[in-house]
């Protein structure tokens, strides 16, 4: 705790105003294969839950669900008046892939209630969210829904991916393959006004490019920061339409 507090006020001073953090003890964010044929010779990571029944138990043992929101919410005690302090925002991130337990470590951000739970914990202005789009869609959530639902007062940091499949079974996909109307998503974005910071997260893996450090290729991002480029630019076209058209209506 104390280094994490010297670490807000280090961010602070520096301008940087938005943290993204999880609370996924041991495991961080887990798949069980990392090299699933996407199209194009492409590889992409992804997570079958039977993979996981003879999983050995981490050196951490059972955590439980009621451990894991206790010690959350005593962080949150006493992290958050640093971040009022400081004006540094916490963004925290949903558990991947969302199911509990994991190795005998239970999940416990695996649904958009669970945050709702999180803001309850201690109310704060600096207490929000990273939107990542691929775990909510994974959860079977809404994702232009879930977006309308925490806003940009809570929307802090948004992870623009997608997948296909279920929490128990999927896998990562490029941003134009997955589940998610992702131009639907982009002009929720907008009109809700969110004007935060985001990336692309997880991409897949080129052919001919090494996968080192599967999701985390090098042409994967450039593709999907072009794709996401695009879509910002067709929704900002179109919401300036429509607040023209609204001006004349007015």
């Amino acid at each position: 705790l104390a280094q994490f507090k010297e670490f807000i006020a280090a961010c602070g001073t520096l301008g940087i105003d938005t943290v993204c953090y999880n609370w996924m003890p041991v495991l961080g964010w887990y798949r069980t294969r990392m090299n699933l044929a996407a199209r194009g010779g492409a590889t992409v990571t992804g997570f079958r839950l039977e993979d996981t029944d003879s999983a050995e138990r981490t050196y951490a043992g059972e955590i439980s669900a009621d451990r894991l929101w206790s010690t959350l919410e005593g962080f949150l005690r006493e992290i958050l008046p640093e971040c009022e302090r400081y004006g540094v925002r916490l963004a925290l991130h949903p558990d991947d892939p969302p199911v509990s337990p994991l190795k005998g470590i239970s999940r416990i951000l695996t649904s958009a209630d669970a945050f709702k739970r999180v803001f309850s914990l201690r109310e704060s202005p600096m207490n929000g969210m990273t939107f990542c789009q691929g775990c909510f869609a994974t959860m079977g959530e809404d994702i232009p829904a879930s977006i309308r639902r925490f806003g940009k007062e809570k929307i802090f940091f948004v992870h623009f991916r997608d997948v296909q499949g279920t929490r128990e079974r999927f896998q990562e996909t490029f941003h134009d393959d997955g589940k998610t109307d992702m131009y639907e998503a982009m002009k929720t974005y907008y009109d809700i006004g969110f004007t935060g910071v985001a990336r692309p997260d997880h991409v897949p893996t080129l052919l001919g490019e090494d996968n080192g450090n599967p999701s985390y290729g090098v042409l994967g991002n450039y593709f999907a920061v072009g794709y996401i480029k695009g879509l910002m630019e067709a929704a900002e076209q179109e919401t300036r339409k429509l607040n023209a058209m609204r001006q004349e209506g007015g």
